[in-house]
């Protein structure tokens, strides 16, 4: 007996082939006829012959039948042992492919982002693109590890490896951990484990606390809105034909996010409301999910969320700004569509009002503010002056009175007028004043909530 080592076998298959010592095309043939009969043979169904209608019949599995296969049928026998064959080998296929798939962290959250740029807007990818860049892929170890072999101590060391690197709050923290949430509820979806492993066990402490910022830092006091008010005046006498600072002046009238005031038509406008119920956004391109590059700003026709389509009252100041607006659009000929705040024929773009109120803030020398430092005050003047938390919350369309009281109502008086306004309160002579007029008290379960909020709403303004 000759022993072959396995290192020359290929050589010794290449030589017979290159000499013809065998013919290959028989050998072929033989391999298929082999592997044909050993398909036929594994195959569950019976193949039977129906002598009425001269069919040969048979079936092949299929989940989404009620009993689990499907009948097939054909004039010769061989056309549908073909159909079988083919069948049972499309199925190997796939399931040596499925061997060869990459199941790594880092291709399941690619595989997923691919799914999820079909059902949410092109910014949402880029952030979450983003949150990947900075907390998964540093951890090569990590992103590397197979779900299927993923485990819950996997995920509890990477939370806690994510704490210590970085100084995270809260929502900033679950943000992150939202991404491998998805990611792994995408992969038993598309049936590629049968149990998600993830859970959230980290050390809180480690979590920095999300202790509300100063008032100072979020909302315009009353004398910093007015210098601001008149800086972007001085602006627009210098740049007449710009409506830029326009806007800036009408969102302390509407209390609107900045993508919200850009997108506002004329036809939004009825009688003393406006309809807020569009937003401009921009778009990305998600081609390349590692260099998502700006295909420009559009309009779109919802809000951030469905709470956010509102009606808002328009004060005396709202429509002459307004009017304005219209007046500068009539002069320079600014136009696109119905759109307010234009120019060059498209709607003008955030960094346009961001740019007008970040100089403005600098130039009168108070902390630099945003827009949504606005949306802050505009929240914080109508509950001040008696707007009931619920109108407010409808004003700024959210969708629940817990978001507005912590994240948007802050104190809008300084510390002097605050200091007043408290000692006034604790003054013994306003006790006996109170004292003498308690007989006067409606009690407060039959104060009747106001039945028309655009009153009450415009008289705090």
């Amino acid at each position: 007996m000759v022993f072959i080592k396995e290192s020359n076998i290929n050589d010794l298959l290449k030589y017979i082939a290159e000499h013809d010592m065998i013919d290959l095309s028989y050998v072929q043939e033989q391999i298929e006829m082999k592997r044909r009969e050993e398909i036929l043979k594994r195959h569950q169904y019976s193949i039977w012959h129906n002598n009425k209608e001269d069919v040969w019949y048979s079936y092949l599995p299929d989940e989404s039948k009620p009993n689990g296969r499907k009948k097939i049928k054909r004039k010769r026998k061989r056309d549908l042992e073909d159909i079988i064959c083919d069948f049972y080998s499309s199925e190997q296929i796939e399931h040596e492919t499925m061997e060869k798939k990459d199941f790594s962290i880092e291709s399941m959250f690619y595989e997923f982002m691919k799914h999820k740029a079909k059902e949410v807007g092109s910014g949402t990818v880029k952030r979450m693109m983003a949150d990947w860049a900075r907390f998964y892929k540093p951890d090569q170890e990590f992103i590397a590890i197979s779900v299927q072999n993923l485990t819950k101590i996997n995920i509890d060391d990477f939370f806690n490896a994510v704490l210590e690197r970085h100084d995270l709050k809260k929502k900033a923290f679950y943000n992150m951990c939202g991404i491998l949430k998805q990611t792994l509820e995408y992969v038993v979806d598309a049936e590629y484990i049968e149990k998600n492993p993830y859970r959230v066990k980290i050390n809180k402490k480690k979590l920095i606390s999300s202790s509300k910022k100063p008032s100072e830092r979020e909302v315009f006091w009353a004398d910093e809105k007015e210098r601001l008010l008149e800086e972007m005046e001085r602006r627009l006498q210098n740049n007449p034909s710009n409506t830029a600072p326009l806007a800036v002046m009408l969102d302390f009238e509407l209390g609107t996010r900045k993508g919200e005031i850009l997108a506002i038509c004329r036809a939004d406008i009825v009688d003393n409301r406006i309809h807020i119920h569009r937003q401009l956004v921009e778009e990305f391109d998600t081609s390349d999910l590692n260099h998502m590059k700006s295909k420009g700003f559009q309009v779109v026709d919802y809000t951030k969320s469905a709470d956010g389509d509102r009606w808002l009252p328009l004060t005396d100041r709202a429509k002459k700004l307004i009017k304005r607006v219209e007046m500068i659009n009539e002069e320079y000929g600014h136009r696109y569509k119905d759109f307010l705040f234009v120019k060059d024929g498209e709607c003008l773009t955030p960094d346009a009002v961001d740019a007008q109120i970040k100089r403005g803030c600098e130039y009168i020398g108070i902390p630099v503010k945003t827009m949504h430092k606005i949306r802050k005050t505009y929240a914080s003047t109508l509950l001040h002056n008696g707007v009931n938390l619920s109108i407010v919350k409808d004003m700024l369309g959210h969708a629940d009175e817990s978001t507005t009281l912590k994240h948007y109502i802050y104190n809008i008086e300084d510390s002097t007028e605050t200091d007043n306004k408290v000692l006034s309160a604790l003054d013994p002579q306003n006790d006996a004043k109170s004292d003498q007029s308690d007989q006067n008290i409606i009690p407060f379960a039959k104060i009747k909530r106001a039945e028309n909020p655009d009153k009450s709403t415009l008289s705090a303004l």
